[in-house]
């Protein structure tokens, strides 16, 4: 009789990778101390249990609870023998999960487990933080709105004002773009007031002073300045062009378009950024009740890429204010109706420059145009001495719309321009090396992209009440600081041994790269389709799991990780 074979496939893809990376930050640990655990609870720990989803969540791309059970039966064998205990669906119930969301809603536990764990990051990324980088955004959801909720209507970074809301507000370990410490704010929330208390919330998790600050035109007000200054740290951003700011800055062009100033050539490690000049001036504020004076570093900047996409943006306004001009005064036809008086007429040429913001760059003239038309009166048709009536007719037409060169050329001078402001000593870092490092800020707005797009995808939220809505959102950063840690770890494996990595693109197989997204390393893993077989033949159990490819054994290594991670799960083949 012939034996009965049985063949039981489960894909592993990356599940190793991020359960031994969760490990090596001592994740699990760190979310048991501050999530708890219920007594009465049974099988795995609310630690083990929120590292699994996150798994989970970068594995498949979706942060649905609904969809939970399912996974962790469908990688049953994976998830018992990389933890070591039995695993039960029921684990990954809503309910469970829904318990873990409650607890990361907790302000004082979310505190306290964001300080450990950067604690555990910098223990394995070995980072010295000298600068961070302050910034929110927004994320959207189709939730019903109550008066005090978190989803509230406001400015939409998403360009869907249409939608509820929240705010994330976010501050990153500059270069590598690691979070330091992020909060969830209600969606109609300004900006202005947020940076403080970020701050301070930095200031204690890394216990020391010193540190640059950067942050958007919404964190250069006064109070925020001086309060950092008063602890002992140093700030970098740009003026918002408004109150004195907006009177001052036309004089501080002025003098380097008339020729007055010199400016300072700006370049970065290949090509030419722009240039400026810079000046000091004292600064004076009060921070709780006590006086602290400072020196401010005015920094005049012109980006000449800044300028070159605002030049275009000028010249097509150009181009479509002078086709509206031309089309105030069109050839006669039905339904064409004439300025007949050349006050209107000016009068809607004004309107038409103001709209495009090219007063004084285009010279319209016009001219009067008259005629006389001579029209019979009364009834009848061809009757001989007929009453006629002779009318004159004015219609204004525009006669000459003139590009004004040097006045366009005039106002191109003047593009490009910025103002940012530093309390770094020059000593510290010079006018090209704050420009150099300011331009850098797509670290923290790259983590933005992240969550928002797979495998994190943040938006739509499908929990709906106020404690579920911020415990997932705080759980999908977790999510987006074990993606960005490994991108960092592989980069720098690679910037240190001097290698590139081939093999992540599809359909590119020779293609190479020195810096390798999170993303596509996590996607190479999952094109392997590494899949863990259990094979049947009564009496005998093996088990079986695809080889990985050398590209793979490359990543786990620049990991810390090992291959015996994915050895391990066929052991105990007879």
């Amino acid at each position: 009789m012939a034996e009965k074979l049985t063949l039981t496939h489960e894909r592993v893809d990356d599940i190793p990778l991020l359960i031994g990376l969760a490990q090596k930050l001592h994740l699990p640990e760190v979310l048991d101390r501050h999530l708890g655990h219920h007594g009465n609870h049974q099988g795995l720990r609310n630690g083990w249990l929120a590292t699994v989803w996150l798994a989970s969540i970068l594995s498949e791309s979706d942060h649905r609870k609904s969809s939970g059970e399912e996974w962790a039966g469908q990688h049953r064998q994976t998830l018992e023998r990389l933890l070591g205990q039995p695993i039960r669906r029921t684990e990954f119930s809503d309910d469970r999960l829904e318990i873990v969301l409650r607890r990361l809603s907790q302000q004082a536990a979310w505190e306290a487990l964001e300080a450990d764990l950067w604690q555990a990051t910098g223990d394995v990324d070995d980072l010295d933080v000298t600068s961070v980088r302050l910034d929110s955004t927004t994320t959207y959801g189709y939730h019903t709105l109550t008066e005090d909720g978190v989803m509230q209507y406001g400015h939409s970074k998403d360009r869907r004002p249409d939608l509820p809301q929240l705010k994330l507000m976010a501050a990153a370990a500059e270069p590598w773009g690691h979070l330091l410490a992020c909060n969830v704010h209600p969606g109609q929330t300004a900006d202005d007031p947020l940076y403080r208390p970020r701050i301070a919330r930095v200031r204690q998790m890394l216990g020391r002073s010193g540190l640059l600050y950067v942050g958007d035109s919404k964190m250069a007000a006064l109070a925020t300045r001086a309060d950092i200054v008063a602890h002992g740290d140093y700030y970098l951003m740009p003026l918002p062009l408004t109150g004195e700011t907006a009177q001052q800055v036309e004089a501080w062009i002025d003098a380097v378009v008339e020729g007055e100033q010199t400016v300072t050539l700006i370049w970065d490690e290949q090509s030419l950024l722009g240039g400026g000049y810079e000046f000091e001036r004292p600064m004076s504020a009060r921070v709780d009740g006590k006086p602290v004076t400072w020196t401010e570093r005015v920094q005049v900047v012109r980006s000449l890429a800044l300028a070159e996409r605002e030049s275009q943006q000028l010249e097509r306004r150009l181009a479509n204010a002078e086709a509206a001009l031309r089309a105030l005064t069109p050839p006669p036809g039905r339904g064409r109706r004439p300025y007949r008086d050349e006050a209107a007429l000016q009068t809607a040429v004004s309107q038409v420059l103001e709209r495009y913001d090219v007063t004084g760059l285009l010279q319209v003239t016009w001219r009067r145009e008259e005629e006389t038309v001579t029209r019979s009166v009364g009834r009848g048709r061809g009757r001989p001495k007929r009453p006629v009536r002779t009318e004159v007719r004015v219609r204004c037409v525009i006669a000459e719309v003139r590009r004004d060169e040097e006045a366009i050329q005039r106002r191109k001078y003047r593009l490009g321009w910025r103002i940012q402001v530093t309390s770094l000593p020059l000593a510290q870092m010079s006018l090209a090396q704050t420009v150099v490092h300011y331009r850098g800020g797509w670290c923290l707005e790259r983590d933005f992209h992240l969550v928002k797009d797979r495998p994190i995808g943040i938006r739509p939220l499908y929990v709906r009440r106020d404690d579920q809505i911020i415990g997932l959102t705080r759980l999908l950063t977790l999510a987006l600081r074990l993606l960005t840690l490994i991108e960092s770890q592989v980069r720098r494996g690679l910037a240190q041994a001097g290698e590139v990595l081939s093999g992540l693109y599809e359909g590119q197989p020779r293609r190479t790269t020195d810096r390798p997204t999170g993303v596509r390393l996590l996607k190479a893993f999952a094109r392997a389709e590494i899949t863990l077989t259990r094979i049947e033949m009564e009496p005998q159990v093996m088990w079986h799991i695809t080889p990985l490819s050398g590209l793979l054994e490359r990543i786990l290594a620049y990991l810390g990780l090992s291959a015996v991670l994915y050895q391990r799960l066929a052991e105990n083949s007879s």
